[in-house]
């Protein structure tokens, strides 16, 4: 009976996956070609770095973080915001940090236009080396023509905070820059009953990228952890920090919730809201990107 009732429910999930990925394009496609191989707006040579990703120490190593970008304005010295590359002129980010964001057009004369800084990862040194003969390019920068912030964004509970960056130029792929796998269907069990490994990476206090690990947090507990201080809505999903790690997240919004599917890298949330001040324990919120991907790569293909 058990034997029978196992099968009938992996049946109907296999039927549930091909209904849904006929629906998407019309046409079969396995899982991950998918994800790399539907469109040529994202996925394109995404996601791959020369380490493996099942052992990945505190702080990045060159390398490792390709995607990740820093939004700064040029008369500050620090970034106010994290984003990161998902194509040659997207950059993905929150809705909040969009709005901080001086495009070209609107510069005067007491505001530059914002930078994009691709391809870094010591801020305190202006070439990455491995090796004496294995060094890394010069940091890249970009300012920003275009802010497609989501139509449905709202302040009061961050709903819809979800957008895109359209650089004035686009970039070349090299080892230190190179885009973000994202989804086109959920790849990450929220339930955290697999206990998979997931990293949020940002700059906090160092100069190098911190690798944090984390731990998906099942909608019901969050809910039930933040009732009195956020209102959860269906496009957010939660994560926590795992073990008793102390981190400044400051200026870390717009950064990736990251997993390793199948060999490549995956932004599968975007950091947008946190707690630090109630509790240790207390969740981050993530923009679920699966649940946008139809708006993001609609508005990447204008």
């Amino acid at each position: 009976m058990c034997v029978a009732y196992g099968l009938a429910m992996r049946a109907i999930s296999v039927y549930t996956m091909l209904v849904t990925l006929w629906s998407i394009g019309g046409q079969w496609i396995f899982p991950d070609k998918l994800h790399t191989e539907f469109t040529d707006i994202i996925n394109k040579q995404c996601g791959e770095i020369p380490y493996s990703v099942r052992a990945r120490p505190v702080f990045g190593r060159v390398y490792e973080n390709p995607w990740l970008v820093l939004l700064r304005h040029p008369e500050e010295t620090l970034h106010f915001c994290h984003g990161t590359l998902i194509s040659n002129r997207y950059v993905l980010t929150t809705a909040i940090c969009g709005g901080n964001v001086v495009t070209n057009g609107n510069v005067t004369a007491l505001q530059q236009a914002t930078e994009i800084v691709l391809g870094e990862y010591d801020l305190s040194t202006a070439t990455d080396c491995i090796t004496t003969w294995n060094c890394s390019l010069q940091t890249t920068r970009r300012s920003i023509d275009i802010v497609k912030i989501h139509p449905n964004f709202t302040t009061s509970f961050y709903e819809n905070d979800i957008a895109l960056l359209f650089m004035n130029a686009s970039v070349q792929f090299d080892n230190n820059i190179r885009p973000i796998c994202l989804p086109f269907v959920s790849i990450v069990d929220i339930t955290d009953v697999q206990q998979q490994t997931i990293y949020n990476t940002i700059w906090s206090n160092d100069s190098i990228p911190r690798q944090i690990w984390m731990r998906n947090v099942p909608r019901e507990i969050c809910r039930e952890q933040i009732k009195n201080l956020f209102a959860l809505t269906e496009g957010h999903l939660c994560a926590r920090i795992y073990g008793k790690h102390s981190v400044d997240m400051n200026g870390s919004a717009g950064s990736a919730l990251q997993v390793d599917y199948h060999g490549r890298i995956f932004e599968y949330g975007l950091l947008s809201v946190g707690f630090p001040n109630e509790t240790d324990a207390a969740p981050y919120l993530y923009i679920d990107i699966a649940k946008y991907i139809n708006w993001i790569h609609e508005s990447a293909s204008m």
